[in-house]
Order: C-alpha cells, then structure tokens, then sequence
C-alpha cells in the first residue's frame, strides 16, 4: 500500500482479518481507532463500517472470512497479535485462487484457521474516540498533534466547560482519564513514527518530550521494551 492511501467508509457482508508485516495501518470503526503495527491483524466483524488510512506505507494483507464464524471471532472489531504459525496460514490463503475448490484438505485448513485466530492474543491497540461535542475539539487537535502540551485546565477554557467536567467525560467515555489517553496516543503514534523510520530525537520532539531520554522512558515504561528493541522484535519476518 502506498503512503497516503486512504479507502472511504464501507462495509461488507463476510468478515475480514486486516494483518500488517510491515509500516502501520489505521482503521477506523465505531469503536474507535485501531493501530495495526506489524505482526497484528484487525478483525472486522460482518457490517461493521471502517475506513482505512495508511500515512507512510506499508505492506498488508486481508483475508475475506464467512459470516458463519462471526459466533466464534466476535461481533466487535478487536486487533491480535499473530504469531508465526497465524502468518503462515494467513500467507498461504492469500495465495488462494477465488474459485478455489473447498475439498475435505481444505476445509481442515480453513477449521485451523479459524482456530487460530480464536486463540490469538488480543492486543487491544486501540484509541477509544468520542463525538460529545466538548470532546471532539480536543481528540481532533491531539490526533493531529499529539505533542500538544495544553492541560485539562486550558482545553476546559478553550471548549467552554470545567476540567472536572472533562475528566469526568474522559473517564465514562473513553474508560480512562485525559492524561492516560493522552499517553496512550502518544505510545501509538511513536510506533507509527518508528516504523516510518523516523529517528528517535526527531520523534520525541514531534510528541513532545524534552529529551530522547524521557521518550524512551516512556515508551519502556507503556510497552516494557525500549523502541529499538520493539522495532526490531515485530521485524523477524516481513512476509
């Protein structure tokens, strides 16, 4: 997928598992925003609408999943991690032909497919987002521009209601306060930015650290590993 791609809002009536190998793919939902690094996949439920960005570029692939296991994968959209034995199957389907005969080798190949991607580990790289009206301004200009540096206190005077209030909105709405959202997004956007292969003083700068020190205590301290660490642990295999 090129830099800048972006596919509108759709939806389908089979299921899908959006996996990534390389660069960072952003989806869309009702549910939220979901981060998709590489060696995750997304799965999107049957009618559930997404739209699909992709900044920097990178490598993805989809497989198209029957409605009948929607029972079994969920009807919400949750992102996975996917192991070498996922990638293998995934990669093997992906070589399928449409009309390829579904015989009794095959079907065993689909059930442990399926399988699969029911025990995978859920990885929840997700932003929850909000369109409460006093809300929306402030996700808009962090999504943006993540390394703004206004307090809960100046957003409140800026959108016209009380840091209280905005706390209290944070924390029914998006099941967490303001500045762990805030972390949050900032935790996304650097693996986004590393893959992109950014340096890391030029991504602490851009999220708003004073140092690459700080940056890195940071990212350690949300992911448990160091960024360089993390890059290269999610780049064993770029099929």
């Amino acid at each position: 997928m090129p830099p800048w791609e972006h596919v509108k809002t759709h939806k389908h009536t089979w299921g899908q598992l959006a996996y990534t190998s390389n660069g960072v793919l952003t989806l869309f939902t009702p549910e939220g925003k979901f981060i998709i690094p590489p060696q995750q996949a997304l799965w999107l439920p049957p009618g559930l609408e997404h739209e699909s960005f992709c900044r920097y570029g990178g490598k993805f692939r989809s497989v198209y999943i029957d409605e009948k296991f929607t029972e079994r994968l969920g009807t919400s959209a949750k992102s996975i991690e996917v192991d070498s034995v996922l990638r293998a199957f995934i990669l093997e389907i992906c070589t399928w032909q449409d009309d390829y005969q579904l015989d009794d080798k095959t079907q065993r190949f689909i059930d442990v497919f399926i399988d699969r991607i029911e025990l995978a580990k859920e990885t929840n790289f997700v932003m929850p987002l909000s369109e409460d009206v006093r809300l929306m301004p402030i996700i808009s200009e962090l999504l943006a521009n993540p390394g703004n540096k206004l307090t809960i206190e100046q957003w409140g005077e800026k959108v016209g209601a009380s840091s209280r209030t905005l706390s209290r909105l944070f924390n029914k709405q998006m099941n967490m306060g303001f500045s762990q959202w805030k972390q949050k997004l900032k935790a996304f956007k650097a693996v986004e930015l590393l893959e992109a292969g950014y340096r890391q003083q030029d991504i602490a700068h851009q999220l708003g650290f004073e140092s690459v020190s700080a940056f890195n205590t940071a990212f350690k301290h949300y992911f448990g590993i160091a960024p360089n660490a993390y890059v290269k642990s999610h780049h064993v295999n770029k099929s």
